[in-house]
């Protein structure tokens, strides 16, 4: 019943061999299985004799035939560091896909509670100077000032084309005939709208006339008019500011469905009324939740309704108490319900059974592509709230709310 230790021990490195055999079988060369098995049968005679001496002495000859009967080849640094740079990448795919998201906010359609990208032209060139540069890395402010540096007529055919960097940066790049081109380090929609560059890709109707004072963009020449730009043509000047970074929770509506007033994230497939060009695919939008499964909501500006009562949510308070009405104005403008484009009848009853729908709300009610538009939400795009700005350090960093 009671064994000697030295019994115990050699019976476990019977076990341990026995397995090192079974799972090593196909890699082992034979003369070296040939060792071992002949290890493991003295060993088997020894426990058989109870003889303590040769079982000590086999322990150490068959620890060293396992060790060596399969060499382990030194890794190299390189492999080492390129191994540990894969299983990085792994394990940040797998937080992405399932646990959080970083997510750029590119309107304006949160503000001034989150910022999208934003532009404003300036008289004179706005480098700040290399200082300025530097702070401008840490709180997401590009200096824009692009002088022509070419002779040269404009490729009307496709002048202007964007081009993006993942995680890094979104730039244009403007095309001459004679294949010449110019970067301007500015969004589409910024360079046209906001930094006056003057040539309307998606209209067709905007280009650069050379008859202004400073040789600014213009927009007076007609669609199909050959464009001259020349050497010292100011094409774009002015403050480019990065949108709001964001880490959006994909977990937590695992576990608890989604709460009115929080910022949420979800996904434009087939929401109809939202117009997403077919390759671009789905998109990402973040609104605030305006509207829970089983809601009556309607507006009465600047007052958003929940079920015939005005909303008590804080970040809907924010919006309406901090209007431009109030004497506490933060930039908030309140809820505006009637607009000549809006397309969606006022209250709306959100469905409670399944497919459930939720009611997404823009902070800036005033120039919001939201609810009000195009309908509702639909539970399967619905992605998860909005947790923390990371980028860039400004008044915004930090949790969302």
């Amino acid at each position: 019943m009671f064994q000697p230790k030295y019994l115990k021990r050699a019976k476990l490195l019977h076990k341990a061999v026995t397995r090192f055999l079974n799972y090593k079988r196909d890699l082992l060369p034979q003369a070296r299985l040939a060792d071992i098995n002949g290890l493991r049968t003295d060993l088997e005679k020894a426990i058989k004799a109870r003889d303590e001496k040769r079982l000590d002495s086999l322990s150490d000859e068959i620890n060293r035939a396992c060790d060596r009967a399969l060499p382990q080849a030194r890794t190299g640094w390189l492999a080492e560091n390129i191994e540990v740079f894969f299983v990085s990448i792994v394990i940040a795919l797998g937080i992405r896909a399932y646990i959080a998201q970083p997510f750029q906010i590119p309107t304006g359609s949160m503000q001034p509670t989150l910022n999208g990208i934003r532009a404003e032209t300036t008289v004179e060139d706005p480098n700040p100077g290399l200082i300025g540069k530097f702070l401008g890395i840490f709180t997401g402010t590009k200096y824009i000032n692009v002088v022509s540096d070419h002779d040269g007529y404009l490729d009307m055919r496709e002048p202007v084309t964007e081009h993006t960097i993942r995680f890094w940066r979104t730039y244009c790049k403007l095309h001459f005939t004679d294949g010449h081109v110019i970067e301007i380090d500015a969004p589409i929609r910024q360079l046209f709208d906001e930094l006056q560059l003057g040539v309307n890709l998606r209209a067709g109707t905007k280009s650069i006339d050379e008859d202004t004072p400073d040789m600014r963009a213009s927009t007076s020449l007609r669609y199909g008019e050959r464009v001259h730009i020349l050497p010292g043509q100011l094409l774009a000047r002015g403050i480019l500011r990065n949108g709001d970074h964001v880490i959006v929770n994909k977990f937590a509506y695992h576990f608890r469905r989604p709460t009115r007033g929080e910022v949420f994230v979800f996904t434009t497939k087939n929401i109809d009324g939202i117009n997403v060009p077919s390759e671009q695919g789905s998109q990402h939008y973040i609104k605030r939740l305006g509207g829970v499964p089983g809601d009556t909501v309607d507006i009465q500006p600047p007052e958003l309704i929940h079920n015939g009562m005005p909303a008590v949510e804080p970040g809907f308070r924010r919006v309406i108490d901090n209007s431009a009405n109030s004497p506490h104005q933060q930039g908030y403008y309140g809820y505006q319900g009637y607009s000549p484009d809006r397309r969606i009848e006022l209250p709306i009853t959100l469905a409670s059974a399944p497919p459930r729908e939720y009611f997404a709300l823009g902070d800036n009610s005033y120039n919001s592509s939201d609810g009000r538009y195009w309908g509702t939400v639909p539970e399967q795009n619905v992605i998860g709230p909005g947790l923390f700005c990371y980028w860039p350090l400004t008044s915004h960093f930090g949790p969302i709310r």
